[in-house]
């Protein structure tokens, strides 16, 4: 029965954790997109370049001039993209030439900034973005897609003017590693029990620990803890990389 509840609970958790979000794919989802910065217009056009990376109809554009700030690009929102099941977004991209790409996350309280550098030109290119950690569910999402000096590092005259980029997703990345260590190490339990994904028990450890003393082979994971001062017991998920 035990192992019954476990297996219940991680199958509950790798839902979440194998699922995504799209955010905006130019084709019906998140097309309503609003200028940023000193941009004129936001146009859904169709797709300059269907290659391996992103053979799309539609994709969403931007004009940038030399005399534009830096951020311009364009916003989108009325998100709601839970960070506690996703850690990462991924944008392709699409421009003539080489160049910063940055995102901006809002919760509602804050303001976030991710950057990842496009150097395929004439090409599309999927970068990925960490969401940073202490961020809420993001309800706005900017795109900067070229967020550089142009007065000290101009855009040359023609087509390059013109960005684009397209398939907005958050995921979960299984290669981040162990998930939350300062979470599972640093507070007082009065027991610990790691289970593998089929319910059986590993290990059960009294008192504080540290996941990576452990040495647990590459894997999803789940911890179970009960609480020292109120007996509340807590399931969480975590992910040991290679």
């Amino acid at each position: 029965m035990k192992k019954s509840i476990m297996l219940s609970l991680f199958i509950a958790v790798f839902s979440v954790v194998s699922a995504q979000q799209v955010i905006s794919n130019g084709e019906d989802i998140g097309t309503a997109w609003w200028p940023a910065g000193s941009a004129g217009a936001v146009d859904v056009w169709d797709n300059p370049l269907k290659d391996g990376v992103n053979n799309s109809d539609k994709s969403i554009t931007v004009w940038i001039n030399n005399s534009d700030v830096d951020y311009t690009g364009a916003g989108i929102s009325g998100l709601n993209v839970d960070v506690a099941a996703y850690n990462t977004i991924s944008v392709m991209v699409y421009k003539l030439i080489e160049g910063k790409v940055r995102l901006e996350l809002q919760d509602g309280t804050s303001n976030y900034f991710v950057l990842a550098n496009y150097n395929t030109p004439g090409a599309w290119q999927k970068l990925t973005f960490k969401i940073p950690s202490g961020i809420g569910n993001i309800q706005t999402l900017l795109v900067a897609p070229h967020f550089e000096n142009y007065q000290t590092n101009p855009i040359p005259d023609g087509e390059a003017h013109r960005m684009w980029w397209d398939e907005i997703v958050a995921y979960y990345d299984t290669n981040s590693g162990i998930n939350d260590v300062s979470f599972l190490s640093h507070n007082e339990y009065t027991t610990t029990e790691i289970y593998s994904t089929n319910g059986s028990l590993i290990n059960r450890i009294s008192g504080n620990f540290s996941v990576r003393d452990l040495n647990l082979p590459y894997g999803f994971y789940i911890l179970k803890q009960k609480d020292v001062k109120n007996g509340v017991t807590s399931v969480t998920k975590f992910f040991v990389q290679k």
